[in-house]
């Protein structure tokens, strides 16, 4: 929720309504890094698309911060998982479930992925736009790289989650970590006077997991 509350300071007020308990097992930077990015996996996964067992979803970015702990909620609740990823990143997306993986370097996911019940783009542009061409009739695609494009074909959903911070939101997210269904994501940390270095390494948008600024 960028611009709303801001986040680069030693101490912020939030309201109690949106706070959610930090969940055991996991460390407060590894917290910090599940935060949004847990509820908007929640809210797409669970409240907008609705995956079902036995559905089989296309995750686009396999590699990054909301689709890695989207990728563990899909399998959490039964679907085939197919990604999107560098070949740089297979072991790691493997690692979080993934059933089948695409290189986007090497091959046209459309061809790749066709017929999907659901999918979820995290990367927007031109990618978004392909994704609802990988569904099949009645399929529906969620989208957080951006808006959703208009479908051409009739019975096809594109979807924006509504992602609301909430206490809980937030629990259920902590619940699933304590669970075992989910982990979060790798991350890299970065000191405060380091956010310039931060910003420009999530710019080039080829980043694995999270960044997670320290306050001192």
């Amino acid at each position: 929720m960028q611009g709303v509350e801001g986040g680069y300071a030693e101490q912020i007020a939030l309201k109690a309504g949106i706070v959610g308990r930090k969940p055991n097992g996991v460390s407060h930077e590894q917290a910090a890094a599940m935060a949004l990015t847990g509820l908007t996996a929640v809210s797409a996964i669970e409240e907008t698309l609705q995956l079902k067992s036995g559905e089989t979803i296309l995750i686009q970015g396999g590699a990054g911060g909301v689709a890695g702990v989207a990728i563990q909620l899909a399998k959490h609740r039964g679907a085939h998982v197919i990604t999107t990823a560098s070949a740089a990143n297979h072991a790691y997306v493997r690692s979080l479930g993934a059933d089948e993986i695409i290189d986007y370097n090497e091959a046209d996911f459309v061809e790749a992925a066709k017929g999907c019940d659901a999918a979820l783009d995290t990367v927007g542009g031109e990618t978004g736009e392909r994704t609802l061409l990988v569904l099949r009739p009645g399929g529906r695609a969620a989208f957080i790289g951006g808006p959703p494009p208009p479908s051409e074909v009739d019975g096809i959903l594109a979807l924006k989650p509504p992602v609301r911070r909430s206490a809980e939101g937030m629990n259920r997210v902590a619940d699933l970590i304590e669970a075992g269904a989910i982990r979060p994501p790798e991350i890299r940390t970065f000191a405060l006077s380091e956010a310039a270095e931060a910003h420009r390494i999530s710019e080039a948008r080829h980043l694995r997991g999270k960044l997670v600024l320290k306050v001192p």
